[in-house]
């Protein structure tokens, strides 16, 4: 994989550290995909025949949020991909590519946990692509989650670059970037474990107020809300910061002698 389309724009530039400072609508960005994508959830758990469909929809959701946020987050990384030139059609149809392969990979993680007997744990493998912006409530569920970020990241910067989209492609590039990308892994998990513990705090304080407020009903939805999107744009957005500036670094570490003058700080 040609590393140029990551690559700061101007050729005999230096490297910079990733911008993290987000003007606030580009930080809004994915929050409407990520509304469909809790709706969609809500109707999952609260009708069991529309539980599959309505899943479905939220990951395609979701993936178009991660989607969003991924290419901004190349370009305040000072990166350069043709993610911008996608079509809505087109990126749903990514969309449907990458979830496809995704829900196998989880099936199979599920699978293979019930046949070890990890019967308790199996359930949370399956919400692991869900957990990338929503919460998970066991730790091995947050660790798996972070990982899914990671291969969903390889793909989306594989169809940035060429087009095409293959599992394999992903796990092998996670692979031969892992002294970059598995201590970010372990990052984005850690992050979690805090934020989780957080939003358990917070959780119960808009349970709270819903159950004891006098105030409208309105009100109680838009607390609800700023909760729930609140908490999805920051583990969505701080995942791929950490993921992004760890994917850039295993470029520069990596770089051919003809791509390694644009890499060096």
């Amino acid at each position: 994989m040609s590393t140029a389309d990551l690559m700061p724009a101007a050729p005999q530039s230096p490297l910079p550290v990733p911008k993290l400072s987000i003007a606030p609508l580009r930080l809004m960005e994915a929050v409407p995909w990520l509304m469909l994508a809790s709706a969609m959830r809500f109707i999952a758990y609260g009708n069991k025949l529309l539980a599959l469909p309505a899943m479905v929809m939220a990951d395609l959701a979701l993936f178009l949020a991660f989607l969003l946020a991924a290419h901004r987050m190349i370009e305040f990384a000072d990166g350069r991909t043709r993610l911008g030139w996608l079509s809505v059609y087109e990126q749903i149809e990514l969309g449907w590519r990458v979830i496809h392969r995704v829900v196998l990979l989880l099936i199979a993680a599920a699978l293979a946990f019930n046949v070890l007997g990890a019967r308790e744990v199996a359930p949370h493998l399956m919400l692991g692509f869900d957990g990338i912006a929503f919460d998970q409530f066991i730790k091995a569920g947050m660790f798996w989650s972070a990982t899914l970020a990671a291969i969903v990241l390889l793909m989306v910067v594989q169809a940035g670059l060429n087009r095409s989209v293959t599992l394999s492609g992903a796990l092998r590039e996670l692979w031969q970037r892992s002294g970059c990308l598995l201590p970010a892994i372990m990052a984005v998990a850690l992050f979690q474990f805090g934020l989780s513990f957080v939003q358990a705090f917070a959780r119960s304080g808009v349970h709270l107020f819903w159950t004891t407020s006098g105030a409208p009903t309105i009100v109680k939805n838009f607390v609800y809300f700023a909760f729930v999107f609140s908490f999805a744009s920051l583990r969505l957005w701080v995942t791929l910061a950490i993921l992004t500036f760890a994917l850039r670094e295993s470029y520069r570490r990596n770089a051919t002698p003809a791509t390694a003058p644009n890499l060096k700080r």
